[in-house]
């Protein structure tokens, strides 16, 4: 007789793959957040410049939405020696990857861009300015600590690579979300919580 008893090995739980709902959404402090949603981020700060002497200062707005569960973001960016009084303008397009919770969004993004601006130059006529124009490499990281669900503030760190400069920076964000649905109600028909499938 065997007085050992055999453990049954306990199978792994299964983890479902939601289809996906466009329209699905969560409940926060009694209020219906859309999950895919898009936002809006923009702010200034400062960049350097591989062809500047002086650090630049820089102001850009970008538009972050998704096609299904993919994202994209659209932004432009300009900078000079003063905020408003660009020697440098530049636009972007980007994919990248989106983690959002309730109380933060982290988010990067990569992509072309297309640039142009203006340098001072020395020749023997003395100092002129030059204009260039260009299709470049472009980056960001996004870090947003939400104060609403669908209101924050944040860092955004961001790269430049093109044959005519190269920039690094820094801007601070304000993180503006189109989630907000309205307020609970009795039966919440794209909230998954409340509708296990």
């Amino acid at each position: 007789m065997n007085l050992i008893s055999q453990e049954k090995e306990q199978p792994l739980p299964i983890m479902k793959d939601y289809p996906y709902d466009r329209k699905e959404e969560i409940i926060n402090d009694g209020k219906r957040y859309r999950v895919h949603n898009n936002y809006l981020s923009l702010g200034g700060g400062f960049l350097s410049s591989s062809i500047r002497n002086q650090s630049q200062k820089v102001l850009g707005i970008d538009f972050q939405f998704h096609v299904r569960k993919q994202h994209f973001q659209l932004g432009f960016i300009m900078s000079g020696q003063e905020f408003r009084a660009n020697n440098n303008v530049q636009g972007h397009i980007g994919y990248g990857y989106r983690k959002e919770t309730k109380k933060y969004n982290l988010a990067a993004f990569a992509g072309p861009n297309y640039y142009t601006g203006v340098v001072a130059v020395s020749d023997t006529g003395g100092i002129r300015a030059s204009l260039y124009e260009g299709f470049g490499a472009y980056f960001c990281l996004q870090g947003v600590a939400k104060l609403m669900y669908d209101f924050g503030v944040g860092v955004e760190i961001f790269g430049d690579f093109s044959k005519h400069q190269n920039i690094f920076g820094f801007k601070l964000i304000g993180y503006f979300s189109g989630a907000y649905r309205g307020p609970k109600k009795n039966y919440n028909p794209h909230v998954r919580a409340e509708n296990p499938r």
